[in-house]
């Protein structure tokens, strides 16, 4: 009879368990859910030592919140390392409770924002002599300089007349790419470039690191048959991600 029963029981499972087209598969994951109710009328005062009289009306409940449907708040958190698009280490951002324990914690990347945290990454931070106002270069400014370091400038230059290269060029040049950079924050090599040749400059962003950017001064003539026929590499590199739109003028500061 036992051995009957614990069959009819297997089989029972297996037919809950079994996914059909009409009859989805039996969820046996376990849903937190808080309701908070009151009562509606609740129940009179009794005399001391007896019982309060309930009737059937005051087992009438009225519906006051549902917990578990609240947007949880999000975490403040201090950032161990650095994050794309999040911030870089010794950072306090507050991101998505999911974001935080599903991705930085687990990794690594992130700690609670405690007393005892904050402590730390101040002491830290005083150790190597950075101030608290001292902006640094902050998580876009990494995101520039790391797509800035895989650009391949094409500077258009006349093939009619003499010229020497300026930062202006180079600066009218990075805007047709989709890049705002002030002239300030661009510095040409010592050499004078009079011609068409390939050549590093530095771009320094929010005066705080510089970033060396590949170049190519490309002769344009007044008639096109006369212009360069030349292969050159892409401006942005297949595996740097950059958007469309320009970059805003306030990522690259004055050097």
């Amino acid at each position: 009879m036992l051995r009957t029963a614990l069959q009819s029981t297997r089989q029972c499972s297996q037919r809950l368990l079994t996914t059909h087209k009409d009859a989805p598969l039996l969820n046996l994951e376990h849903v937190r859910t808080t309701v908070i109710m009151e009562q509606m009328f609740p129940p009179k005062l009794a005399r001391k030592g007896a019982l309060p009289k309930v009737t059937q009306k005051n087992r009438m409940l009225n519906f006051v919140d549902r917990v578990h449907a609240h947007k949880t708040p999000d975490i403040t958190c201090i950032l161990t390392d650095f994050v794309e698009g999040v911030g870089i280490r010794g950072d306090t951002v507050t991101v998505k409770r999911r974001l935080f324990r599903g991705k930085l914690f687990p990794a690594g990347q992130a700690v609670y924002a405690t007393d005892e945290n904050v402590e730390k990454f101040t002491r830290e931070k005083q150790e190597k002599g950075i101030k608290e106002e001292a902006k640094p270069l902050g998580v876009y400014g990494e995101m520039t300089v790391k797509q800035l370091a895989g650009m391949y400038l094409k500077v258009p230059m006349s093939g009619d007349n003499s010229w020497v290269l300026t930062p202006k060029n180079v600066r009218v040049a990075l805007r047709k790419a989709g890049v705002e950079v002030k002239e300030s924050c661009i510095t040409l090599p010592q050499e004078a470039i009079t011609g068409p040749e390939e050549f590093n400059f530095r771009i320094t962003v929010n005066g705080v690191k510089s970033v060396m950017v590949k170049g190519r001064v490309v002769l344009r003539h007044n008639d096109p048959s006369k212009d360069e026929r030349i292969e050159l590499p892409p401006t942005w590199l297949p595996t740097t991600k950059i958007k469309k739109t320009k970059q805003s003028a306030e990522s690259l500061g004055d050097s």
